[in-house]
């Protein structure tokens, strides 16, 4: 499928999450204020984390090998079957450890224990969590671009009807609850398109896992299990670090801007990822060189003029999204944004160098970002007050982006 008409149909799909995010966003931000918003922020990070734990990471890898052998049934059906039994076997590992820890993540994430029997319910949702992932691996790289539009845009709906229904009904309690019980949903909804997809047999998920299938697939669990690693270990330092200086108001600003960030990047992200890993890893010399600027060039202006409409709308989307507690958002939206527009055209790299499973590369860059983030973020927060967080985002993400073009200088930059 082209990239253009690839586009079109997740942007459809996009379209309709994001909808359904702004609806729970503003719902959130009403009825629990910033409080409630970073408290939520403390529980996505943990998220990111247990998700890419309880798959092993193997879920790219899953996409790439998928891509490469979809018209050989045998090599499928290994590669169907291997990834299958890894996300189950794993999120079971994961939901063991999520329920013994359950006092100590409460008291961690939340700053009381009070939340501790969520983690029971939220362990058992993180193994529907990784089947689900599973099957939309398998579907994006058999590159059945709307079945998968279809069962995200289905899961975001009900994930949005279900978070406005609990928060309204239970606070906070009921925003964390829905959020367990949308991922029991998104698997049953994915495992009934699977169920009914007559090129998708369920017995090709339980044939005998072959030890060079698990080998492939792991080359990439280092990389996707320290990407979400460094990344929240940066996030919750941060977060916490303006808790600290500042209280709570400014903490809960911070993680709404990063709510922003992340909706109106869903854009980008969401429409590129069907199209890049498996693009990319087909690729190599002057026609990857070709493919990389092409996607440059479609997205760099799009990213511009999604920045500059928000930057001048920003007073309307901040009442909007959230309330008027959020106003220290404006101080922070100016560096962050610029700061955005790295962070994707990065983000473009970064998926090259997971198609070509670089893994010391992709490893040494999230630390690098990781390890810039927090150090300008203690230095420009001494120096600046409050907005050091997000020029030092900014900065982080403009070193960051440098360096991975002096890694790829003799593929992009050389005659």
């Amino acid at each position: 499928m082209s990239f253009l008409k690839t586009s079109f149909f997740s942007g459809i799909g996009t379209a309709i999450n994001l909808l359904s995010r702004l609806v729970t966003n503003k719902i959130i931000a009403v009825y629990l204020g910033t409080n409630g918003i970073f408290l939520m922020g403390q529980l996505r990070d943990f998220l990111k984390i247990t998700s890419t734990a309880s798959s092993l990471g193997t879920s790219n890898g899953l996409i790439k090998y998928i891509a490469e052998h979809k018209s050989d049934s045998q090599q499928l059906n290994n590669y169907l079957s291997s990834g299958f039994k890894i996300h189950l076997f794993a999120s079971l590992v994961v939901a063991v450890f999520t329920i013994l820890f359950k006092d100590f993540l409460s008291q961690y994430l939340f700053k009381t224990e009070a939340y501790s029997s969520f983690f029971i319910v939220l362990a058992f949702s993180l193994i529907t969590m990784a089947i689900h992932s599973c099957i939309l691996s398998i579907l994006n790289g058999l590159k059945k671009i709307k079945q998968y539009v279809l069962i995200t845009a289905i899961s975001s709906i009900a994930t949005a009807f279900i978070t406005v229904i609990f928060v309204m009904q239970f606070d906070i309690e009921g925003a964390l609850y829905a959020l367990a019980v949308s991922q029991i949903i998104a698997f049953v909804i994915s495992f009934l398109f699977i169920k009914f997809d007559h090129s998708i047999s369920l017995s090709q998920f339980f044939l005998p896992i072959k030890k060079q299938y698990l080998k492939n697939l792991s080359k990439f669990s280092i990389m996707a299990l320290v990407s979400p690693l460094f990344v929240v270990i940066a996030t919750l330092f941060a977060r916490n670090y303006v808790l600290d200086s500042y209280g709570e108001n400014h903490a809960g600003s911070w993680e709404g801007m990063w709510r922003i960030s992340a909706m109106y990047l869903l854009f980008i992200t969401s429409t590129l990822k069907f199209y890049l890993l498996p693009t990319f890893s087909q690729l190599e010399g002057k026609a990857l060189k070709k493919e990389i600027f092409k996607v440059w060039k479609f997205v760099l202006p799009a990213v511009i003029l999604f920045v500059v409409v928000i930057y001048l709308l920003k007073e309307f989307l901040i009442s909007t999204l959230f309330s008027a507690e959020f106003k220290l958002i404006e101080v922070l939206i100016g560096f962050h944004l610029i700061g955005d527009v790295l962070k994707i055209m990065s983000w473009i790299l970064g998926n090259l160098i997971i198609s070509k499973a670089k893994t010391k590369v992709f490893v040494f860059l999230q630390f690098e970002w990781s390890i810039v983030f927090i150090m300008l973020t203690i230095i420009f927060m001494n120096l600046y007050g409050f907005v050091g967080i997000s020029i030092a985002y900014m900065c982080a993400y403009c070193i960051h982006f440098l360096i991975m073009n002096i890694y790829f200088r003799k593929l992009l930059w050389a005659n």
